[in-house]
């Protein structure tokens, strides 16, 4: 059986671009869409049928390695090709279906013992589920850095300190402020206050859509932890709808500079830019 086991693996080396061909054949067959068959691509599935064939005559626990590294890095491989995930693992199927299409002719034609093909089954089935396994890990692992990244990116767009002259900047606000957000808000504006040497800071409010106690309450906190540093802070673009929700709900901004135009208030300081 061992030597049976050896002559079938070294076939599926031998045939492995030609399994790997077949993978498009087969798809077509289930009405999938192929895609474009490139030499990576060629080269990938390749590899896989190599190492089926390899585990058929060489130490399981060393195979099994290079399977666990394959779902690995095309794992990652599709998530930087954008694959969704379901697509990328559907596929899988493909590889099972042409081994067994493969194996089934080979033993048609070498007669090959029934315990052999019981052997062969109880080695490769499990090492293609445990690469299956392998890339679904790497997949998600890579997806949720790569949406970290992609939210990092956002919340540092979300939250621009605008420098205007050596000592004044301006930080617009844009949408709804929650209890992420502010906390992100106080992280970037104090950092960035502090980098850029900032004296005065403007807090525009004219594209945040409501005011309530919460927001209120988070601002109060920016604000005076700015202070704290030696910033002087005056919020502008207090619209009158957002006026009236402030003191219908009883918030007080006293002891808070306040600017109901952020561009007058800049034009009195002379810093303001003039139109053509």
């Amino acid at each position: 059986m061992e030597r049976q086991l050896q002559e079938l693996g070294q076939k599926i080396v031998e045939h492995r671009y030609d399994l790997a061909r077949k993978i498009d054949v087969v798809r077509a067959e289930y009405g999938e869409p192929a895609g474009q068959l490139t030499e990576q691509v060629l080269e990938i599935r390749g590899k896989l049928f190599t190492y089926f064939g390899e585990a058929l005559y060489q130490d399981i626990a060393e195979v099994e390695k290079r399977f666990i590294e394959w779902g690995k890095s095309n794992g990652e491989l599709a998530v930087q090709y954008e694959i969704p995930l379901d697509m990328a693992l559907a596929s899988t199927r493909f590889y099972r279906i042409v081994l067994w299409d493969f194996i089934r002719s080979e033993i048609s034609n070498e007669n090959f013992s029934v315990q052999t093909v019981l052997k062969a089954a109880s080695i490769i089935d499990p090492l293609l589920d445990e690469t299956v396994h392998a890339f679904s890990v790497a997949y998600v692992e890579n997806n949720n850095r790569v949406l970290g990244l992609a939210r990092e990116a956002i919340e540092e767009l979300s939250v621009p300190v605008v420098r205007l002259t050596r000592s004044v900047a301006v930080l617009p606000l844009v949408g709804t402020i929650d209890t992420h957000r502010s906390k992100l808000i106080m992280e970037t504006s104090l950092q960035k206050c502090t980098e850029l040497q900032v004296e005065h800071l403007f807090i525009d409010l004219s594209g945040v859509p409501v005011i309530d106690t919460m927001v209120a309450h988070n601002l109060f906190k920016v604000i005076n932890s700015l202070k704290l540093l030696g910033v002087k802070v005056t919020l502008s673009g207090m619209r009158p709808e957002l006026a009236q929700t402030v003191v219908s709900l009883g918030i007080s901004f006293e002891g808070i500079s306040i600017s109901g135009n952020l561009y007058q208030e800049l034009e009195a300081m002379g810093i303001a830019p003039q139109p053509k």
